[in-house]
């Protein structure tokens, strides 16, 4: 009877440990806190990397200068053109889901991103399907 006192109180404690552990997180340090008010407040983002199955073809999107607009707007700009699609934040599943239309090379940026990592100046994305390495990063101009 001891040994089973002596075992139920033993997980109860490292269960009061866990549960502690999840309740005392900061916020600020999850990838999908405050995203949208990131992305919108913080200027113009430039792709700082992006990898497709099996290359770096960052350089594709050099020039571009995006812009995230409170509204759902995303705006890039190269050589003083325009291109405008949409985004927004699915804080549930911590995605980011961009839609550029189908003009290369913006056409690749359209998915649904896992939300890896933010920063005050990075955030990291990779793409949520697993048989298709692909990531991509922005960060502030």
């Amino acid at each position: 009877m001891k040994k089973a006192s002596l075992l139920f109180s033993t997980l109860a404690l490292l269960t009061l440990m866990a549960l502690n552990a999840c309740t005392n997180s900061n916020d600020d340090n999850l990838p999908n806190s405050n995203v949208t008010n990131q992305l919108t407040t913080s200027g113009d983002w430039k792709v700082s990397y992006y990898w497709d199955k099996d290359k770096d073809e960052t350089n594709d999107f050099s020039g571009y200068s995006f812009l995230f607009k409170d509204n759902g707007v995303l705006e890039a700009l190269k050589n003083g053109v325009i291109t405008t699609g949409t985004w927004q934040v699915n804080s549930s599943s911590n995605k980011l889901i961009i839609f550029m239309g189908a003009a290369r090379p913006l056409e690749n940026l359209n998915d649904d991103w896992i939300i890896v990592e933010k920063t005050n100046s990075v955030i990291k994305l990779k793409d949520d399907n697993t048989t298709h390495l692909e990531e991509l990063h922005f960060m502030i101009q």
